[in-house]
């Protein structure tokens, strides 16, 4: 509450980092990382901060710890070293180069909610020493959220999740919205979850309609749809597409066409 997050974010993975300075040149202000992207993205991202012309406050920057050991549902391992949440938030910050992050997000659920909510009672403590201005999480269902809204203090702000056409969580999308949880989605343009939003027809076809791009249309139909995004990219032309997508609007037709992919 009383915080307030870009529509807009720039994320990069671990090798593949962001033009993060050309972002923050072009009006960007959201900058997205974690742990798991690797110490080499995690600089960058702090680089593009001290080096900006924009003022610290005026920029949006969000970290995640892992949660260990790692629910199954998505496949992913913990390193030894990614155990210790606190160690982790530390680390965060000393890589970045920061005194504090906008939003701290827990990566994913833990193996047991007791876990999860042990890792989320960490982030609660940044809020108290002012090394976070919101805490959140990502990739969490409702049941997940339900159980830290019975057992910590503070609500999580923000759920970012995979979300594109082709590939969104109509359940979780609506929990969140009904529990005023900021729902962000990741892969907006369908890259993670293999769906191929940007050669879809009726996404070019409408892309031709109102003169911009395929991924343009992508990103407004999740903005539509009522989520916030993290996109990628380190070239000029992509980067100013992604800042714009709110000088048109797609009809209801178009909106249900490309929920139904």
């Amino acid at each position: 509450p009383g915080v307030y997050m870009p529509t807009v974010s720039l994320g990069g993975v671990h090798s593949k980092p962001s033009n993060y300075s050309l972002f923050l040149e072009l009006g960007g202000t959201g900058l997205d990382t974690a742990l798991m992207y690797g110490d080499d993205v995690q600089r960058e991202v702090g680089e593009a901060v001290r080096s900006s012309s924009v003022k610290r406050e005026q920029i949006f920057v969000t970290t995640k710890v892992p949660c260990c050991p790692p629910t199954d549902l998505y496949n992913l391992t913990c390193k030894d070293s990614w155990r210790n949440t606190t160690a982790n938030i530390e680390h965060d910050l000393d890589v970045l180069g920061l005194q504090y992050v906008d939003l701290m997000l827990v990566h994913w659920p833990c193996e047991t909610q007791e876990q999860t909510l042990a890792t989320y009672l960490a982030l609660e403590s940044m809020l108290e020493d002012k090394t976070a201005r919101a805490i959140g999480v990502s990739n969490f269902k409702p049941k997940d959220i339900d159980y830290l809204l019975q057992n910590a203090r503070t609500p999580p702000a923000v759920n970012q999740c995979q979300m594109s056409i082709g590939k969104h969580d109509d359940e979780t999308l609506q929990y969140c919205q009904a529990k005023n949880i900021t729902y962000q989605a990741y892969s907006p343009l369908g890259g993670l979850s293999g769906v191929d939003v940007l050669n879809d027809p009726d996404v070019k076809r409408i892309g031709v309609k109102y003169n911009v791009s395929a991924a343009q249309v992508a990103l407004r139909w999740v903005a539509q749809y009522g989520a916030i995004f993290v996109t990628a990219g380190s070239k000029k032309e992509y980067l100013v597409e992604d800042l714009d997508v709110y000088s048109f609007e797609l009809s209801d037709e178009e909106m249900a066409l490309l929920a139904d992919k």
